[in-house]
């Protein structure tokens, strides 16, 4: 290379990285024979390679990490995983088998449309790699000789220890594909580690030692930078650690707006490591605590216990503070194979298996504290709140606890029309943006055209704006736990909607409180909002 190239990517853990590239080398698959019996206890060797990091890591106080690993040690144990090598190695050598078996898992997830889930394919396909490495002999990856940038096409959790990431020997992650919700994104973050995703095959034809820039704030890699560039880099690097470190710094204060308006700020979690996360960034309580994950490859409706081993982790750290437990969501392109060929989403598709929604509201009541609320998704009729509520006064009554606040999900604009009448029967309201946005202007998901700024389009704010209207006349609060939450630069525009509870992803907990503290007035100074939505709200 000789030229400067800037290539852009995902923003994923905020800071910039200024050092030599270093690529991880992939495995390589040796010729071999059709064994399956071999890539059965290279699976079975990964599982107890990870394990064992588990326990050293939960010997050495990093409870988070060890949890995470330790997710993987049981992943490497799947059934199911297993039969598709076995089945494979009949007509493919042993390491081609784990490679198959192991990128048709990955591709699954990777398409789901709930990203907290699509983003455990980096760690499949992490498990993949180690043990084709276990079959063959080979090493595992090794950290660089000198402190560096990493890319590669993407790296699990795991790879990232290998690769000296808590000793300081990861500069910043550049990678081609992966997420923010990841894993491994999740560890970088936590030691302030900036990382970019989704760059493109691009960012691969750097070479070992080239410079490298990563501004995991703007998702930006650079690929042999010029000098100015590196210089300007490093002095936006030492601007951004101050403005982090300024945002920390109000942690400690209340979530009220120039006008004296408290705004609760909660936390979206699936794993004990974004709790962790969002108790040291100083969220309020939990506001969404998604629960498919632990159960996507399940062979049919966990039971109560399950429910229960899968949730503690993740609640325990808040079990004095608010906790708000979504209810299963499977559907869509998220089907566990039990489910497949099945219609319907949501609170419709589980009052169709009152016996799995029971045992689910069982497993809630076991682990949540006395903080615990219950929220339904995609709600449309009230006659849903109606007979979910009887199941969870039932389980209660089992189990002898009150029973805790249920309330129901906005997500459409069928729940909007119904809104008022669905304020009868629910304790609390809470909008899933990400759906809404959707539904509502016709959008992909997948697509830009579903970003979470798409909430300033007038009838999404008209939505918005009824839904409220139509909780706060019965007194209840309301909740917004989508991407939008999450967005400072939306802060106040949903505050001046007038909804009471923001729920973002950990890492932006810091930039959402002082953007709510420095609302407040934002509503009556134009050009702050897009002109349809001020006209909305006038």
């Amino acid at each position: 290379m000789s030229a400067e190239r800037i290539l852009a990517g995902v923003a994923v853990s905020p800071g910039i990285a200024v050092g030599p590239a270093f690529l991880p080398p992939e495995p390589e698959e040796l010729a071999g024979g059709l064994d399956s019996a071999a890539a059965i206890r290279a699976l079975e060797t990964v599982g107890g390679e990870l394990a064992r990091t588990a326990s050293r890591l939960r010997a050495q106080g990093r409870t988070t990490q060890a949890e995470i690993i330790e997710a993987n040690s049981l992943m490497a144990g799947d059934p199911a995983l297993a039969a598709d090598v076995v089945e494979l190695a009949a007509h493919h050598p042993a390491a081609r088998a784990l490679k198959i078996a192991v990128e048709r898992r990955a591709d699954v997830l990777a398409a789901l449309d709930e990203p907290l889930l699509a983003a455990r394919a980096a760690d499949v396909r992490e498990l993949g790699r180690r043990a084709i490495r276990a079959l063959s002999g080979q090493a595992a990856a090794q950290p660089p000789e000198v402190a560096s940038v990493v890319v590669a096409r993407d790296l699990g959790p795991a790879e990232l220890i290998d690769l000296g990431l808590e000793e300081g020997m990861v500069l910043g992650i550049a990678l081609a594909e992966g997420a923010a919700t990841s894993h491994a994104a999740i560890m970088a973050r936590a030691l302030g580690v900036p990382v970019v995703a989704a760059a493109g095959t691009d960012v691969l034809a750097v070479e070992n030692g080239d410079p490298t820039i990563v501004d995991g704030s703007s998702g930006r890699v650079v690929l042999e930078p010029a000098r100015e560039t590196i210089e300007g880099a490093l002095a936006d690097a030492g601007a951004e650690a101050q403005e982090r470190a300024r945002l920390a710094a109000g942690r400690g204060l209340p979530g009220v707006t120039r006008d004296g308006k408290r705004i609760r700020l909660l936390a979206n979690a699936s794993t004990a490591a974004e709790a962790g996360a969002a108790l040291a960034a100083g969220a309020e309580g939990l506001g969404l605590v998604r629960t498919e994950l632990a159960f996507l490859h399940a062979a049919d409706w966990p039971t109560a216990s399950e429910q229960a081993e899968a949730l503690v982790g993740t609640v325990e750290p808040f079990a004095q503070r608010q906790v708000t437990v979504r209810t299963l969501d499977f559907g869509a392109d998220k089907t566990p194979g039990f489910l497949h060929r099945r219609g319907g989403r949501g609170i419709a598709l589980m009052l169709e298996h009152e016996d799995a929604l029971s045992a689910q509201f069982e497993g809630i009541l076991r682990v949540a504290g006395r903080g615990l609320r219950i929220m339904l998704p995609l709600v449309e009729s009230p006659v849903q709140v109606v007979a979910a509520r009887r199941l969870l006064a039932d389980a209660a009554a089992a189990a002898g606890t009150p029973v805790p606040p249920l309330g129901a999900m906005i997500e459409t604009p069928e729940a909007v029309r119904a809104a008022s009448e669905l304020a009868l029967v629910s304790d609390f309201f809470s909008i899933g943006t990400n759906d809404l946005v959707a539904t509502a202007l016709g959008l992909d998901r997948e697509t830009g055209e579903a970003s979470p700024l798409a909430v300033s389009d007038p009838l999404v704010v008209q939505l918005i704006r009824a839904t409220v209207a139509a909780a706060h006349a019965r007194g209840l609060t309301v909740e917004i736990c989508g991407e939008a939450a999450g967005e400072p630069s939306l802060t106040a525009l949903l505050v001046g909607l007038g909804v009471d509870e923001l729920s973002v992803s950990p890492s932006r907990l810091d930039a959402v409180r002082a953007a709510i503290r420095e609302s407040g007035e934002a509503l009556d100074k134009p050009g702050e909002l897009r002109d349809g939505a001020r006209g909305v709200i006038a």
